[in-house]
């Protein structure tokens, strides 16, 4: 009986986690692409520019990030979920992580902006905005946290990096026409870990499809 493309991807894996040298250099031909294309599309994102040094780089601490620490990783892969899936968290941390290192923090994770009264001070009204503002955005990264890994992926991908429909599903390796679909049932499982959450809504400018 002939594996699926998931059990394939599976044994790959472990098979890197073990440490086989050979079962290396096949995954980094195989999802190398993948991890690019991913790091870039995040990066552009996130910067409206992604320059081919920062995509390798970016990249490279991917690949070392899932041999560190004795290719934890690698090890902690699940194989229910889709291994881009999984690539495409790693490479989302990597690049938020590349942006502290510059000093250019996504603009959901900046200090939110304090805008002084005219006497230089912060006026009561705007100080608790930026505190209950805080307080969401803390709330809604621990909710994101606690759900599955696809869940939390095309959550982030559309409502906090903004991609449409068909850069997601290029990302995920998911039909187009079924992320709306998923990102309604996601939804429906994150609203009750955030009740004070009416509505999620799209970076401007972006649509569906």
């Amino acid at each position: 009986m002939s594996k699926t493309p998931n059990q394939e991807e599976a044994a790959l894996v472990a098979r890197c986690a073990a440490g086989e040298r050979a079962a290396w250099e096949t995954f980094v031909d195989r999802f190398g692409p993948l991890i690019v294309a991913l790091v870039r599309r995040m990066l552009h994102r996130r910067t409206g520019r992604a320059r081919d040094a920062d995509v390798d780089e970016i990249a490279a601490e991917v690949f070392l990030a899932l041999v560190r620490r004795d290719r934890i990783l690698l090890k902690r892969f699940d194989s229910q979920y889709r291994l881009s899936t999984y690539l495409g968290v790693i490479s989302r941390t990597e690049v938020l992580r590349h942006l502290r290192r510059g000093n250019r923090l996504p603009h959901d994770l900046e200090e939110p902006t304090r805008i002084p009264e005219r006497d230089g001070t912060l006026g009561p009204s705007r100080t608790l905005e930026d505190q209950e503002r805080t307080e969401a955005i803390a709330g809604l990264r621990t909710a994101l946290a606690e759900l599955e890994e696809r869940d939390r992926l095309l959550l982030t991908m559309k409502y906090l990096d903004g991609m449409d429909y068909r850069s997601i599903g290029a990302a995920l390796d998911l039909n187009p026409e079924s992320i709306g679909q998923f990102l309604h049932r996601a939804k429906l499982r994150l609203a009750p870990r955030v009740p004070h959450l009416r509505a999620v809504r799209a970076a401007p400018g972006e649509r569906g499809a």
